[in-house]
């Protein structure tokens, strides 16, 4: 009897210090994510002050030049919603840890064409389940502010491939999973669709 009783508190032991080592984990990680956002956001705070250059952000402001995955790209604002976040390059799951990632291949912002940026529903995308049409969204770099608005907002199902095709003209695509309250992998994607508007210098 005392064998199985030291065995259970054994077991209940292991089961508390692994469940502690997750939660140490999970801290680590959104900590990073925090000093990652942190640092980068002042960056990008006035596009039209000079700052002083970081090695891993893109100078999206040069011609020709193409970011690396996990550089820090822009500062991404949805006034009416709350949202202000630096967006990264890429989408690959270590990325999107940072923060809501610009898939590569799509165009950057402000340029014609398709520019994608999909994050978690449990970060600051998760806000977007109150978007509407007519929210302004603002994308600065270094050097601009590029703004678009909502022009629609919709669920397609996760192998739904529209939304990630190119256009003739520069608009902006924001996704996540969806439902927002999903437990798991989500079977949709909430997507948000927004027009160009201007360049702001």
């Amino acid at each position: 009897m005392f064998g199985a009783k030291g065995g259970m508190r054994f077991t209940a032991g292991g089961c508390i210090a692994a469940g502690a080592l997750l939660l140490l984990c999970s801290a680590a990680v959104s900590l990073r994510a925090w000093f990652w956002q942190e640092r980068h956001a002042e960056a990008f705070a006035a596009a039209d002050t000079p700052s002083t250059p970081s090695l891993d952000v893109a100078p999206a402001s040069r011609a020709g030049h193409q970011p690396l995955r996990g550089e820090a790209l822009a500062l991404l604002r949805v006034p009416r919603l709350g949202i202000e976040t630096v967006v990264a390059e890429g989408t690959d799951p270590r990325t999107l840890l940072l923060g809501p990632g610009h898939m590569e291949g799509s165009a950057l912002p402000g340029e014609p064409d398709n520019c994608i940026i999909a994050g978690h529903r449990d970060g600051p995308f998760g806000r977007l389940r109150s978007a509407r049409p007519g929210d302004v969204v603002e994308i600065a770099d270094r050097a601009r502010v590029k703004r678009y608005r909502v022009e629609s907002v919709e669920t397609v199902r996760k192998d739904d491939l529209r939304p990630l095709a190119p256009t003739r003209t520069p608009i902006l695509t924001l996704i996540t999973c969806y439902p927002f309250d999903y437990v798991g992998r989500a079977p949709r994607r909430f997507i948000v669709r927004a027009s160009f508007l201007e360049d702001r210098t």
